[in-house]
């Protein structure tokens, strides 16, 4: 999958995966949940067949993928997003 990912700040860089396993992780998901979730993403980028998405887009299929595997840990989750916004 070649997709780039068009950043807040206006910056492009490549898909990786493995920033959204870090991420998860330290939100609380386990090994097999967040390559559960991760694969889950990449399911959703591949229907949705572009080559460019941004990191918004990206992280709200996280968080429906997040709520489908641990509910207390996508509360989570989200409430660091929105903290995350308003210092953006």
């Amino acid at each position: 999958m070649n997709v780039t990912v068009v950043k807040r700040n206006g910056g492009i860089e490549d898909y990786d995966p493995e920033k959204i396993i870090r991420v998860v992780k330290a939100a609380g998901l386990n090994d097999e949940e967040s390559q559960k979730l991760v694969s889950a993403v990449n399911t959703a980028l591949e229907e949705k067949n572009r080559s460019q998405i941004t990191s918004v887009q990206i992280r709200d299929i996280i968080i429906v993928e997040i709520q489908k595997i641990n509910k207390e840990i996508a509360d989570k989750f989200i409430w660091y997003e929105k903290i995350r916004d308003k210092n953006v």
